[in-house]
């Protein structure tokens, strides 16, 4: 069945909301259809998938909500932890909420491609299935996966994405990964997206559930079912499940959700298990169990949640011991719906129990064969209904009745078991009855379609029943198995035709009648249409727009009525009429002569062969059809109450036999029968209907018939059988009367030879009329005495002469009575004599007798034929205006020997045909007499100038005059003949063997344009679309890609910025180390000896520990050399600038990475020396000590700012990228809607030249088409008997010659100049569309480099801060050392510059630090991740003790609190500021040391420290300087750095890069997201609309192609334009024709 014609849509009817439903509903059921084409899946997968959704099912009964009601952890727990491996958000709860992202739009993008390739089949259907198989095996596959176990892990993995609740703190955090705050930031895309995909996959589901299933029963079949509705409550039962478990986390509501769940198992229960609506028994099974264990399982939770340890305890161990026994149960128990067959049908008030009752009796049909009980169950429910049918037709009461067995051909099957066709017969009645008891019932209707099609044959009463549906307010699914069954319908009636034994197919003859009356009106509608077009062309300003929409419908309707003409061959073999009407529009409105008189002499042809085919079908089934019949023709009953009676009658059957139509009709039809046959009809017609003996259906045969004065009418019966709506017999006659040329008459006589009936015949020859009959009896020999003398000779097959004296007559009874119109004299006659013979009781009745007068004329010819070696030979006599004949001997002339042939042949075949056994006149006769009304105008017209050829003499050579013309033009009048012939003859040389092959045939030139290839433009239109949407596929891809790599690539650079701060710290604690060594050397430390060995054990340990640290880090610095710039890795691995002094005399230059490598080297060395050799003069301590405070640490410091500067620069690549990717982006898409807006516009031209070429018509021409146009539109709408040309029958050859050189004068004429008007392109309202597409394609990019610019700002923005986070631990710790070597010795340069200026300077340097710290956290906190801020306030402005205990173990949390005379538990504000102001009041007391030997130690000391003579000398200067290493403060400095500091800033740091992570992460799912949605809108764009629009734009164009056959094929060959444009446009080179 064609797909567009089913779901066709009036767009002045429709608005654009309905049309998009339409083909929607179109796109849709096409997909299914090829879904459910081939195999489908097997029994065991829809076992394992049904037992998985169950698994499933149960889940949520045991899930985090429900887990506790049953108060038994330990077995619930196994349970859940079993049962979750059937879910997909289960296995993301363990990992992170990157992991979630991930699976989420993983499903999304598996949706998506499937929605892909369901319209990439959808739009494809036209191809061949092999080029589509593997795509369409894939997408069945997922489908079906979608259908059933991927529902629910799908639907749960969407919703777990916005699964929400409040924490402690307030905040709306996700259920499993508190972290992440809900609709927040990238959250509230991913959380849009879920319920759009909620939505859309819920719909999707519902929708292909509802329709994807077998609705034939085939028990063999998974998915054969009664409906598919049962897949939408299952699908909205899991739907509503998985959001109560899920999004109602309040235990106050849980009694609501189980109550909920509850109400919804059950009637899921009766779904599935109740109403039973799968065909196939272990599938049934299946889902009786699995929704039976549901319920169960449902019921105990809530028995548990009322019951459990307040009554009885175990009920869990009650839920499992109970399903194997459900199980079991459910699978031995088979559940017999005795009371469905126990309804009695006359107090039914709800269809419902019809429909179950029907259900549960087509599954019993089909079990009858394999199972003894149903065949029990079956007979008793015959039995029943027999008993309780109240019907009068009731099959069962009449089915031994004679006409039933003759209209039940179901009898016939040699399959079907007697009770089998009881059942679907009785089914069948139910179905007939209770439809017209509940006829809005559309699925009551439906079962009856399938009932009819499938098990009573009787495939066109179906599928005129699933068009009457069609009429009625349908439900979506509904509408589907209408459209699929009638395509099945349709397919089997087009292989295969009911003609079985002859009979009568009633269904396909109404259709038959439809559809002639339905090509009536098309081919009505096209001339009106076309007039309106050739009126529209021959204004002065024709409307292109007009025109355009005109000729596109008659296009369309030229498609439909050639798909009708189609559909009608195949429906009735007498297509005489059709064909008469179809022949003559095609010659008269499409003006191709040739093949329109091909059709007109074929329905001559038909109708010859449907007159001699003896197996034909009836043309009528009733009175309103047999009204248009020209033969007589009446309709019989053969059912009980009007056995025998006329049902109707035409007005031929009235006439011939004299009676009016209510006369006749619910009369016997005995009453115009011969008296005779009266007597034993009846008798003849039960004993054909007892033996169903049709020897005599459909073949002619000679009867008689008795007009309303009881005359006799001699004529030809051809009986039909009739199969009516109501399963009844009727019989068909038709009568056709004998026209006879010689004068005849008959008599019916009786065993004894009475006159019993007679023809009004009888009066011409003897006076007699059919009252004197009645008077006394009237015997044959009576009128001929010598007639039982020679019975044996009438009883031969050629009969005797039989001769009347008026003497006669006179000597009967009834001469008195005789009119004086009797011949007086004598006759004679040729008289034949048959039996009539009553074939009930095989005995002679009765007899007829045919007389017919010979003549003289007739004698003599008869003389003639006995003279065998004489002609005759005619003369014609001009003065008596007479013919004269005369006989002559062979050797006269061949053309009186020609005469004399003809004339006794002609007289043998009337011989013949006058002494036929049966028939009074041959089959050919009888078609020849029928066809009469034809001969006259499709004779055989004798063409006599056929092969004469004209020639002329030119140039001295005879040359033949060519009919071909060139294009008459303005100036052909002013050339010469033979400049004509010249250019008509170079023209033809060219193009003669294309002119050959189109223009001289319009199908030939139909198929052209037809099989021609996409017009151009659509291919550049198509071409340049492709190239646009790859290139911004690309563009969005390359976009997506870069900006995730260089996400990446910021993070790693993150990385290094880490690394290099712990590498500069750990360096320090090496630095630091060894000078506490050195002050350890030189005792300025107050240890014991035991306290001196721990403290150099521990500092040395500390040195092996960043040995370690260090070389770890080269190892992670080495693994993100991708992520530095060329000069930062330049810097660290081949730069060698960094002068390492290795002596007094000798200095190296080394790059970072060696320099590093050096300082291990050494540091290795020094941490195996003893402490005695821990001092300034040993060089190692010396080198170590002077490259760390300053050649390393500044190319350290250097190294640092580089790592910075090279996050900054790869975030500017990143924008710079995107830039770049914009302005490609813009210029794509600004070139790529010039050359969409200029290719749609060649289209549109394209459109318009071919309206164009319509102005080349001159005038007259067009109303020269108009007129034909009109006069057969006229003709159309009042002829009769399909006389629909506008000519009358005598003068047609005539006046087509006429019409033919009018035709060619016409164009002739000048043509005037014209221009369309309203060719404006208002019809390009989709290059607007395609401009608003692109911007908002554009919109896209301009989105990421938005996002990328405001990344990149953001990243510039806390760069400063994070690069002060990360330096602080490594600059406070230089910081002090810097003061402890200061203190240590003064000659020891800091930074190649005097210590105590460093220091000094250094201070102030402390307190901007501290300073701008707190400003650009102030600046950022916008921008800052929350974890980072709150980490920031834990250390910064509450007690930081807590989290340093956390980070290390080393630090007791008492003694922090107690730190620093509690200032440091007051948080970093206060500690960072407390050790510079440590640092300020050293260096205060050191200026007052320095140099003064005199100083008051106990006086400045203030009770912080005491004197200790550390030199053993009376330098005081230097034991007060080196005093001060004792100081509380400096003690505060060394531990706040060692200790807390590295600690607080560390996890400070880590917390800062995590937030980036996130918030890295976060971006990426953002672009993810729209990147996926971008992706989702091109998929829209592309597939649903344009690849629509492509297929419009190609269909508009070749409709528009289409409209050159409009233009006569006369035409096309005159007109230069026409033909160049085919030429060069439509026909493709080297296309086969």
């Amino acid at each position: 069945m064609n797909m567009n014609q089913t779901f066709s849509l009036s767009n002045k009817k429709s608005s654009y909301l309905s049309l998009f439903i339409s083909r929607a509903k179109q796109l849709i059921f096409t997909i299914t259809l090829q879904l459910l084409s081939g195999e489908q899946q097997p029994k065991i997968l829809n076992f394992f998938a049904i037992s998985i959704q169950y698994f499933q099912l149960t889940y949520l009964l045991f899930g985090d909500n429900f887990m506790r009601i049953w108060k038994n952890y330990h077995v619930s727990q196994e349970i859940h932890n079993f049962l979750q491996c059937f879910l997909f958000s289960t296995y993301t709860q363990t990992l992170d909420y990157s992991s979630l992202m991930i699976m989420h739009y993983v499903c999304v993008g598996t949706f998506v491609i499937m929605i892909m390739l369901a319209c990439y089949i959808g739009f494809n259907i036209k191809k061949r299935k092999e080029e589509n198989s593997w795509i369409l095996m894939i997408l069945k596959i997922i489908i079906n996966l979608f259908l059933s176990i991927l529902f629910l892990p799908f639907i749960d993995l969407f919703i777990s994405i916005i699964d929400c609740q409040n924490d402690s703190n307030g905040n709306y955090v996700h259920y499993y990964f508190p972290n992440q705050q809900c609709w927040k930031s990238a959250h509230i895309i991913h959380g849009i997206i879920a319920i759009i995909m909620i939505v859309f996959f819920y719909g999707f589901c519902i929708i292909f559930g509802v329709i994807y299933y077998e609705s034939k029963f085939i028990s063999e079949q998974a998915n054969s079912q009664q409906n598919g509705r049962i897949s939408g409550f299952l699908f909205t039962y899991q739907l509503i499940i998985i959001i109560l478990i899920r999004l109602i986390k309040d235990q106050k509501y849980q009694y609501l959700e189980i109550f909920i769940i509850l109400i919804g198992s059950l009637i899921l229960f009766k779904k599935f298990h109740i109403e039973q609506p799968f065909n196939s028994k272990i599938i049934q099974k299946c889902w009786s169990i699995s929704v039976a264990l549901n319920f169960w399982g449902i019921l105990l939770l809530s028995c548990a949640k009322f019951l459990e340890q307040q009554y009885f305890n175990g009920i869990i161990y009650t839920f499992l011991v109970g399903l194997p026994i459900l199980a079991v149960s459910i699978l031995r128990i088979e559940k017999q719906n005795f009371d469905l067959l126990l309804i009695n049908h006359t107090k039914v008030k709800q269809v419902e129990e019809i429909i179950n009752q029907t259900n549960y009796l087509v599954k019993l049909l089909n079990l009858l064969k394999f199972d003894d009980n149903t065949q029990i169950i079956i007979d008793a429910f015959l039995e029943i209904h027999k008993g309780t049918c109240i019907q009068n037709d009731c099959y069962l009461k009449i089915k031994n009745q004679a006409n039933i067995k003759l209209s039940n051909t179901l009898l016939r099957d040699q399959s079907l078991t007697e009770r089998e066709i009881d059942l679907i017969c009785v089914l069948g009645q139910i179905y007939n009855s209770q439809i017209k008891r509940f006829p809005e019932s559309i699925q009551l209707r439906i079962q009856y379609a399938y009932h009819l099609s499938d098990y009573m044959r009787q495939l066109q009463q179906a599928y005129n029943e699933l068009k009457q549906i069609e009429q009625m307010n349908q439900q979506f699914d509904e509408e589907f198995i209408i459209m699929r069954k009638r395509s099945q319908i349709q397919e089997q009636l087009d292989t295969f035709q009911n003609d079985n034994f002859g009979k009568v197919d009633t269904e396909t003859e109404i259709t038959f009648q439809y559809d002639y009356r339905q090509l009536q009106q098309y081919i009505e509608e096209t001339t009106l249409i076309q007039m309106d077009f050739w009126s529209q062309l021959q204004e002065d300003f024709p409307d292109f727009s007009k025109l355009y929409k005109n000729g596109q419908k008659i296009s369309q309707l030229i498609i439909q009525i050639e798909q009708l003409w189609f559909k009608l061959e195949k429906a009735s073999q007498n297509l005489s009429k059709a064909l008469r009407l179809y022949g003559t529009f095609i010659k008269e409105v499409i003006q191709d002569e040739q093949y329109g008189d091909e059709i007109l002499k074929k329905s001559i042809i038909n109708q010859q062969q449907y007159q001699q085919n003896k197996k034909q079908l009836v043309t009528f089934i009733c009175g309103e059809d047999i009204g248009f019949e020209q033969q007589a023709t009446v309709i019989v009953s053969t059912s009980v109450e009007k056995f025998a009676q006329v049902l109707t009658l035409n007005q031929s059957c009235c006439r011939l036999i004299g009676y009016t139509r209510q006369e006749i009709i619910n009369r016997k039809i005995n009453l115009f029968m011969p008296n005779l046959y009266t007597k034993f009809h009846d008798q003849y017609m039960q004993r054909f209907l007892i033996t169903s003996d049709i020897k005599n259906i459909n073949k002619e045969r000679f009867i008689f018939l008795k007009d309303k004065q009881n005359y006799l009418i001699p004529c030809f019966i051809v009986l039909r059988i009739l199969h009516t709506l109501e399963e009844n017999v009727n019989l068909a006659a038709q009568f056709l009367a004998i026209k006879s040329f010689k004068p005849n008459c008959y008599f019916i006589l009786d065993n004894e030879y009475v006159i019993d009936s007679m023809s009004a015949s009888v009066f011409s020859f003897f006076g007699i009329e059919n009252r004197h009959l009645t008077q006394k009896k009237a015997y044959f020999q009576q009128l001929f005495p010598d007639f039982l003398d020679e019975l044996e000779t009438f009883k031969s097959k050629f009969g005797g002469r039989l001769k009347y004296y008026p003497d006669n007559l006179k000597r009967t009874v009834h001469y008195s009575l005789s009119s004086i119109n009797a011949l007086e004299r004598e006759l004679e006659f040729n008289c034949i004599l048959r039996e009539i013979i009553n074939t009930s009781i095989n005995e002679i009745t009765g007899y007829y007798i045919k007389l017919e007068l010979i003549n003289d004329n007739q004698q003599q010819l008869q003389s003639i034929q006995r003279k065998g070696q004489s002609n005759l030979q005619f003369k014609y006599l001009i003065n008596e205006q007479k013919y004269l004949g005369d006989f002559i001997q062979e050797d006269n002339s061949k053309l009186s020997n020609s005469i004399q042939s003809n004339s006794v042949d002609h007289s043998f075949a009337e011989s013949q045909n006058n002494n036929n056994n049966n028939n009074e006149h041959t089959h050919i006769e009888s078609s020849r007499r029928r066809s009469t009304r034809f001969g006259d105008r499709f004779q055989v017209i004798i063409d006599y100038a056929e092969n004469i050829r004209t020639l002329r003499l030119f140039d001295n050579k005879l040359l033949e005059v060519e009919d071909e013309e060139s294009q008459i033009s303005e100036d052909d009048d002013r050339e010469s003949v033979f400049q004509n012939q010249i250019e008509i003859k170079s023209n033809q040389s060219q193009l003669y063997e294309f002119d050959n092959n189109i223009f001289h045939s319009r199908k030939k030139l139909q198929k052209i344009i037809n099989a021609s290839n996409t017009p151009k433009a659509i291919i550049r239109v198509t071409w340049i679309a492709n190239i646009i949407a790859i290139i911004i596929l690309s563009l969005s891809i390359i976009d997506y890609y870069i900006s995730n790599s260089q996400s990446d690539q910021i993070y790693d650079t993150i990385l290094l910025v880490n690394y290099g701060n712990i590498r500069n710290s750990e360096l320090g604690i090496i630095l630091s180390s060894v000078l506490n060594l050195q002050l350890l050397n030189r005792n300025v430390f107050n240890f014991t000896k035991i306290q001196a060995t721990q403290y150099e054990q521990e500092q040395k340990q500390f040195i092996n520990d960043s040995i370690s640290m260090i070389n770890d880090i080269n190892k992670q610095i080495l693994l993100l050399v991708d992520s530095m710039t060329n000069s930062l890795f330049t810097f660290e691995y081949n730069l060698n600038e960094i002068k390492i002094k290795m002596n007094q005399e000798t200095i190296q230059l080394y790059n970072l990475n060696q320099a590093i490598q050096q300082i291990i080297s050494k540091s290795l060395i020094i941490r195996d020396k003893n402490i005695t050799q821990f001092n300034y003069q040993d060089l190692d301590i010396s080198f170590l000590n002077y490259n760390l405070l300053n050649e390393i640490y500044l190319s350290l410091k250097q190294s640092s700012n580089q790592f910075i500067d090279n996050l900054i620069k790869n975030a500017s690549k990143k924008y710079t990228a995107v830039l770049l990717l914009l302005i490609i982006s813009i210029s794509t898409i600004f070139i790529g809607i010039l050359l969409i807006v200029i290719a749609m516009l060649s289209v549109s031209k394209s459109q318009t030249e071919i309206l164009l070429l319509f102005l080349n018509l001159p005038d007259k021409t067009i109303r020269f088409l108009y007129r034909q146009s009109e006069n057969f539109l006229s003709n159309l709408q009042i002829g009769e008997d399909g006389d629909l040309t506008s000519e009358n029958d005598s003068n047609l050859d005539q006046e087509d010659k006429d019409d033919k050189i009018q035709l060619q004068n016409t164009l002739k004429t000048k043509k005037s100049k014209k221009k369309f008007k309203n060719n404006s392109g208002e019809d390009n309202y989709h290059i607007y569309a395609i401009i608003i597409t692109m911007i908002i394609i554009q919109f896209y990019f301009i989105l990421a480099f938005i996002f990328s610019k405001t990344q990149v700002n953001q990243i510039e923005s806390v760069c400063s801060e994070f690069n002060l986070t990360a330096r602080s631990e490594s600059y406070f710790r230089f910081s002090e050392i810097s003061q402890k070597s200061l203190f240590y010795s003064r000659n020891m340069n800091i930074l190649n510059s005097d210590p105590y200026n460093y220091v000094m300077q250094n201070i102030d340097e402390l307190f901007n630090h501290d300073s701008n710290f707190q400003e650009y956290h102030s600046l950022n906190i916008d921008l800052l991740d929350s974890n980072y801020i709150d980490a920031y306030n834990s250390l910064f402005v509450y007690n930081p003790c807590d989290i340093l205990n956390e980070q290390d173990q080393q630090i007791d949390v008492e003694i922090c609190n107690q730190f620093m005379d509690k200032a440091f538990s007051q948080g970093l504000n206060v500690g960072i500021p407390r050790f510079i102001e440590n640092q300020r009041y050293l260096m205060t007391i050191y200026n007052q040391f320095y140099d003064n030997p005199q100083a008051n130690f106990t006086l400045l000391a203030r009770g912080f420290s005491s004197f200790r003579n550390i030199t053993k000398t009376s330098d005081n200067s230097t034991n007060f300087i080196l005093n001060l290493n004792n100081f509380v403060h400096a003690k505060e400095n060394r531990e706040v750095q060692h200790l807390y500091f590295k600690s607080a800033f560390r996890y400070l740091t880590n917390q800062f890069i995590i937030g980036f992570k996130n918030d890295l992460n976060n971006l990426k799912l953002q672009r993810m997201a729209i990147f996926i949605v971008f992706l989702v809108f091109l998929f829209v764009i592309y597939f649903l609309l344009w690849l629509p629009l492509n297929l419009t734009l190609t269909k508009n164009m070749l409709d528009a192609r289409t409209m050159i056959l409009m233009i006569p094929l006369r035409i096309i060959q005159r007109i230069k334009q026409l033909k160049d444009y085919i030429r060069y446009n439509i026909q493709e080179v080297g296309q086969d024709i």
